[in-house]
């Protein structure tokens, strides 16, 4: 039982650390239907070293696929930009609590003072977005600022990233909302 508790307290710890916090945007005229291939643009921004952007490319062709997209770099329906970009940063936390409490001859006072306590995380800024590549328009774009523990290993970061394009990508292709017919206003209407 005792083997269990330390790597289910350490999955808490990483799942705590991490902080997601997405969005997206779409054209809600375009017909997401009809695309079925993709690729991408050279001039993608991965300003991160190339096992971390080999990393990235690979799980984002991963998620695509999983949306049934194919890559085509002859002919493709949409094109793919992609920018990365990380931060280190050092997150501090600490409570101080201060207590006061009585009651009939009793009177009581009490403190909680929290200790610093210093994380230090890299932020990965991530941002793809897909243009229609016969009229060069943007028509979906997300973005995503996530925490990863520093000094992460290369599986929990392979890890990492999939679960945020993952999430990045939860509802895509987006289901574009057809215009109900104008109801009646009134029974002679």
């Amino acid at each position: 039982m005792k083997k269990y508790i330390i790597p289910f307290l350490m999955f808490i710890l990483l799942t705590s650390c991490q902080t997601q916090n997405g969005a997206i945007d779409y054209d809600t005229q375009y017909n997401f239907s009809k695309i079925k291939t993709y690729d991408y643009y050279i001039d993608n921004v991965v300003q991160s070293n190339s096992i971390d952007s080999a990393s990235i490319m690979k799980n984002l062709n991963y998620v695509l696929e999983t949306k049934g997209l194919t890559r085509n770099t002859q002919n493709p329906d949409v094109y793919i930009a992609l920018q990365v970009s990380k931060r280190d940063e050092t997150q501090v936390s600490n409570v101080v609590n201060l207590g006061v409490g009585g009651g009939g001859p009793w009177f009581g006072l009490g403190t909680n003072i929290g200790i610093p306590i210093r994380n230090k995380v890299t932020a990965y800024f991530i941002q793809v977005s897909m243009d229609d590549a016969n009229t060069n328009n943007l028509i979906w774009t997300g973005q995503t600022v996530e925490d990863l523990p520093y000094g992460s290993k290369p599986e929990t970061k392979s890890r990492f990233f999939k679960s945020s394009l993952e999430s990045l990508f939860k509802k895509f292709p987006p289901k574009v909302r057809k215009t109900k017919k104008q109801m009646k206003k009134n029974y002679y209407n």
